[in-house]
């Protein structure tokens, strides 16, 4: 049974951090290309800075809420 309930508890694990993954490259990660490029698609006004550091900021989040579901995997 923990066999199954391990493997169950990574791939949810797994799940979660793709999410902060996604979220760190679509809100930040692409944003701050943008702004390097100096592309227009992108305002560089403060609002938009911020925007972008609360989407690293919940990425981050979400990834440490996948490391402490792996907390629970059983020996």
């Amino acid at each position: 049974m923990s066999l199954i309930h391990n493997e169950q508890t990574k791939l949810t694990a797994t799940a979660l951090n793709n999410v902060a993954v996604a979220f760190v490259i679509a809100g930040f990660v692409g944003p701050m290309v943008a702004v390097g490029y100096g592309s227009d698609a992108m305002p560089r006004d403060a609002i938009a800075i911020l925007v972008s550091i609360i989407w690293l900021f919940v990425g981050f989040i979400l990834h440490s809420l996948a490391k402490l579901i792996l907390r629970d995997l059983k020996p």
